[in-house]
């Protein structure tokens, strides 16, 4: 097939653009893809981070780009699709915000083309005004959607009917694997006599660190030997958390990494980690899900969304959105033989891989 894919790719970071770096690789294959990315993702004036880009440069792809706040800028993508005729258009679908661009795109192509929306989320993670508008557009634009999660799917559904199926979110496919852990210590100059938790990627409202930190000083009461790590990009007010660190007296118990971490760098804090947490208050799938599999790492994890469709008691921890739930396994994680839950994540890992998951998709879409 000739397919044509929409969405952020490197240089922009980010999961989606990590995703969508992937699934051209792997699509590419096979069959004949086209990719576009956009010029940047937010206005400056409202991107909560430092920077919208990353190092990483995909050279053996030729990725044109498109302006998702300038319509002008559709006409050279519109003319694209007229010369290249592609048999499908894959457009990925994660924010409200670039469902505009995306109808446009569809709307004017040709009838023939089949559109497909690639389905990350149904509604931004911070819910506003227009979402529900601005999905309905996208979702009238599209012939077929494909989601990461049962739960994903059951929402779209809920909202617009769609011809769709739920797939899963595969885990990435790093050259890298994790190394000694008293070296890995050693190296990041931590102490060898804590044990580690780490929460790990970019950090926003609904990724409930608030509430892991409360209910982490429940774990210190109890363990004084657990320690946080928080690695990643702040999109809220870090010094909002550094209070509250303090006033929870934890300011000996958390370590954080205010900075976005490169792929490449991965390794060195999965390597130290003990167990990864995650306390969202929301989730559709997760990409730090996928990402702890691939590092056969096993998770605690607030059974939000879809992620339960993954996680469950054989291979993780899985806790209430309330803090005597999060502590309470958290400190039966540290305490219990975790050997068997480690063989199901393995087990896990096999079948989350990247050519299942373009099998599964080009069947569906073919």
């Amino acid at each position: 097939m000739n397919i044509l894919l929409i969405g952020p790719l490197p240089p922009l970071r980010g999961g989606i653009s990590d995703f969508n770096k992937e699934l051209l690789k792997n699509l590419s294959k096979i069959h004949k893809v086209e990719a576009i990315s956009f010029t940047y993702l937010y206005p400056k004036f409202i991107f909560p981070g430092k920077s919208q880009f990353g190092s990483e440069i995909m050279n053996d792809f030729e990725i044109k780009v498109i302006n998702p706040y300038n319509p002008i800028s559709y006409l050279a993508t519109l003319n694209q699709i007229r010369k290249s005729k592609p048999d499908k258009i894959i457009s990925t679908h994660w924010n409200p915000i670039f469902s505009i661009s995306y109808c446009l795109i569809n709307f004017f192509s040709s009838t023939k083309i089949e559109k497909i929306g690639m389905m990350h989320n149904v509604k931004s993670h911070e819910n506003s005004f227009f979402d529900n508008l601005f999905l309905k557009f996208y979702l009238k634009s599209i012939d077929k959607s494909v989601c990461l999660s049962a739960h994903t799917n059951k929402e779209i559904n809920s909202f617009y009917k769609t011809n769709s199926i739920s797939l899963f979110h595969p885990i990435p496919q790093l050259n890298q694997k994790c190394i000694d852990k008293k070296d890995a210590i050693s190296k990041m100059k931590l102490d060898p006599k804590k044990k580690y938790l780490l929460h790990f990627g970019i950090i926003r409202k609904y990724k409930g660190l608030t509430l892991l930190l409360k209910s982490l000083r429940k774990v210190i009461a109890k363990n004084k030997a657990v320690h946080l790590i928080v690695a990643g990009e702040f999109y809220e007010s870090v010094e909002k958390y550094k209070n509250l660190i303090t006033d929870l007296e934890l300011q000996n118990h958390v370590t954080i990494e205010n900075t976005f971490i490169p792929e490449k760098d991965f390794f060195k804090w999965f390597s130290i980690s003990d167990f990864i947490i995650q306390a969202n208050t929301s989730a559709t799938q997760s990409g730090i899900t996928a990402l702890s599999i691939y590092f056969e790492k096993i998770m605690i994890s607030t059974a939000s969304g879809g992620i339960k469709e993954i996680l469950n008691e054989k291979n993780s921890y899985l806790c209430q959105k309330n803090i005597n739930s999060i502590s309470s396994r958290i400190l039966e994680a540290f305490e219990s033989d975790n050997n068997d839950k480690k063989l199901e994540i393995q087990k896990l890992k096999k079948n989350l891989q990247w050519n299942k998951f373009s099998k599964d998709l080009i069947k569906f879409i073919k």
